[in-house]
């Protein structure tokens, strides 16, 4: 069962219990009100009546002589033919002296009387086929019992009508509360309805979607929630995708990197195996499969480097000066550098920098390696620190505009026979972003092609 049908199901079922209970309520209140007026009335027709009765008996007595109370009542009950009076003998074992209806003195006995205000006057309620009445019991002198009976069957009549009224009455508000009720949640559920909308189109994938927010309520509110789940979603999804076709790239870039290694060993290792070559010849294969074999074992510590930085977000950070940072990445490519001719000259004033040494030591190595490769002999590197940045400068082949937002790639290299040479694979640079991500550094370059480049470390 839907939620707007249970909504309307349970306020409808608590709009008719209450309106019952009113209407029970207001019935039982006219009920009571009316037989009192009822009651009121007839008892003053009673004792009007009795008081008339009475007094001409008296004056009938006196006048005519009669010696009987039994035959001046009889005389004037039949002279009065009074359909609802009914008289009684006291002495002759309840002789009638004047009855019209059919009710006999037994029944009207039977009845359950209660005395009213008169000591004499007593009171019970009568149902006869479908009629209700009011019975009057009263002693006229010694000898006989009157029995008045009042008819209130016009009571009961306008109780049932009253009735009726009352269960129409709550119908049409039930209806009508129903009818509203089906209106108003059309327009307060129409938000929820929407978002159930969305959720079915985000289920099915189109993680764009957004709900309007037109309110301030909590359904407003749980608009704005769900578009910003949504909007989570979306950038999550779009992040999973970029890594998966990120992951797809490295892994296509690591089999192309492996390939061309794995083929020039396999080669000259066939050469080897199945061709007589010449010493000087054999020597050379040797050479270039062990060289082969230190780019593979290169590339494969780059691998596990690059993983681990990936998966492990732990680093410890300690302060460190820079002139330490710097001695170290000094002596670490000081051969490679004195090989190729090439100075580095360091520059610090005793900044210190909150870093995990090691790792940040290979940050800088990455770097000066990278100006190495785009350097000519005689060149000079400057490694300097200022303030809460580090800079990496040099003075060689720079690098085009369009290359710098992807050096960090991992694999991308923009002169790739060169790189290949000095036996790169493209990974030092992707490592750096990895460990600067860590330090919360930001880096920039800044390059221009045949005057050098400026990577610099900016530290938050």
């Amino acid at each position: 069962m839907r939620l707007k049908t249970k909504i309307i199901l349970i306020c409808c079922i608590s709009m008719l219990f209450s309106c019952s209970l009113c209407s029970v309520a207001v019935y039982g209140l006219v009920k009571r009100i009316s037989l009192e007026a009822a009651e009121g009335q007839s008892f003053k027709n009673v004792t009007e009546g009795i008081s008339r009765l009475e007094d001409r008996i008296h004056a009938i007595s006196d006048d005519m002589g009669f010696s009987q109370d039994t035959e001046v009542l009889q005389y004037i009950l039949k002279q009065h033919n009074d359909d609802l009076t009914v008289c009684f003998s006291s002495e002759k074992d309840g002789e009638e002296i004047y009855n019209e209806t059919v009710f006999e003195q037994k029944e009207l006995n039977a009845l359950e009387y209660r005395y009213i205000s008169d000591p004499d006057l007593k009171m019970a309620q009568m149902e006869w086929e479908d009629q209700h009445f009011f019975v009057y019991n009263t002693q006229i002198g010694d000898k006989c019992t009157l029995y008045k009976l009042e008819d209130i069957t016009y009571v009961w009549e306008r109780m049932r009508l009253l009735g009726f009224g009352l269960v129409v009455l709550t119908c049409i508000i039930t209806m009508v509360v129903c009818l509203l009720l089906f209106m108003v949640l059309n327009k307060v559920l129409f938000p929820l309805q929407q978002l159930n909308a969305g959720a079915k189109q985000i289920a099915r994938g189109q993680y764009d979607e957004r709900i309007p927010v037109e309110r301030k309520d909590e359904i407003g509110e749980l608009s704005e929630n769900f578009n910003q789940m949504a909007e989570a979603v979306q950038f999550r999804i779009e992040k999973l995708k970029e890594a998966e076709w990120k992951r797809t790239l490295f892994m296509g870039n690591l089999t192309h990197e492996l390939k061309t290694p794995m083929t020039a060993i396999s080669g000259y290792a066939r050469t080897l195996l199945t061709v007589k070559l010449p010493e000087e010849d054999k020597e050379e294969a040797l050479s270039y499969i062990y060289e082969e074999s230190c780019r593979l074992e290169r590339l494969s510590r780059k691998m596990m480097d690059l993983l681990l930085l990936e998966e492990n977000d732990n680093i410890y950070l300690e302060e460190m000066a820079a002139g330490v940072l710097f001695h170290r990445a000094a002596e670490a490519c000081s051969q490679s550098l004195e090989q190729d001719g090439i100075r580095l000259e360091c520059q610090e004033e005793g900044e210190v920098f909150l870093v995990d040494a090691d790792l940040f030591t290979e940050v800088l190595i990455n770097l000066i390696d990278n100006a190495r490769k785009a350097s000519r002999r005689g060149d000079r590197i400057l490694l300097s620190a200022s303030g809460s940045r580090i800079c990496v400068r040099d003075f060689g082949t720079g690098i085009p505009e369009e290359e710098r937002e992807r050096i960090l790639e991992p694999f991308y290299m923009i002169d790739k026979s060169r790189s290949r040479k000095s036996g790169g694979a493209g990974l030092g640079l992707a490592i750096t972003a990895l460990i600067l991500k860590r330090h919360n550094c930001h880096i920039r370059i800044e390059s221009e092609t045949g005057k050098g480049t400026q990577m610099i470390l900016q530290f938050v």
